[in-house]
């Protein structure tokens, strides 16, 4: 018969319960510098003139990141709140409805106007069929090893912390 034990089983295993709050840390660190990086490449580079051309630059202004954990996942989220970022995102093809406005007339029937003047547009609905001319999505894609990267970086790191 073969007896045997462990010498340092409870330094084991104290060892192993602190990997799994580190790597949370961790997680959260690096997913944390990797959303703030994506967002500054989404406006310093596709809002910036190379997808979209800038009018007034408020869907490059409203691009934002976020990070959150639910249990042991720890998400990051780059977006925006302004109603036509997602069309520029994904497309559009259907009925858009135009409220009633004012607009200046500069010209009617093909010719300038001697006295440019305000009227009044009834609202209306068009079909529209909007391109898709996305921004986020191909930064995301550029970023994927980078993003690989960092994942394991930071289960070195934790690895690191909690084994050594």
């Amino acid at each position: 018969m073969i007896d045997g034990y462990l010498v340092g089983d409870r330094e084991a295993v104290a060892r192993f319960t602190t990997f799994g709050p580190e790597l949370q840390a961790q997680l959260v660190k690096r997913v944390s510098r990797l959303a703030l990086a994506l967002q500054k490449r989404v406006q310093e580079t596709k809002l910036s003139d190379q997808v979209l051309h800038v009018r007034t630059g408020r869907l490059r202004r409203s691009i934002n990141s976020r990070v959150e954990q639910d249990g042991a996942s720890v998400y990051g989220f780059v977006g925006t709140n302004v109603a036509y970022g997602k069309r520029h995102e994904l497309g559009f093809s259907g009925t858009e409805n135009v409220k009633a406005h004012s607009r200046l007339m500069t010209v009617a029937f093909g010719r300038k106007v001697k006295d440019p003047r305000q009227i009044s547009v009834r609202a209306f609905s068009r079909q529209i069929k909007y391109a898709a001319r996305p921004f986020l999505r191909p930064a995301l894609a550029e970023m994927k090893p980078e993003i690989v990267k960092g994942m394991e970086q930071a289960l070195r790191d934790a690895a690191k912390v909690a084994f050594t």
